[in-house]
């Protein structure tokens, strides 16, 4: 099994709305997934922020996201110069 595909097994078992009566099944799905993406990128950004502190350049944090290093300049460099 791939790392993605037990992540993506991991994230689709996850349930916290999911079972509400007032939601239909769709929408708690959502709301779950919300939820799950909102956590997701703060442990992001204090992850970038952490690469940084330790030297990492833009472009070695942008490989391992899988996007430019322009991308995650525009992303995450406000965070990181906070966290400073």
């Amino acid at each position: 099994m791939s790392a993605n595909s037990a992540a993506f097994d991991h994230l689709t078992g996850f349930r916290w709305r999911q079972g509400d009566p007032s939601l239909a099944d769709t929408e708690a799905k959502l709301y779950d997934l919300g939820v799950l993406r909102s956590v997701l990128d703060e442990v992001v950004e204090l992850a970038v922020a952490d690469a940084r502190a330790e030297g990492a350049t833009w472009a070695k944090i942008g490989d391992a996201l899988g996007v430019t290093h322009q991308a995650v300049i525009k992303r995450y460099r406000k965070a990181v110069v906070a966290d400073a």
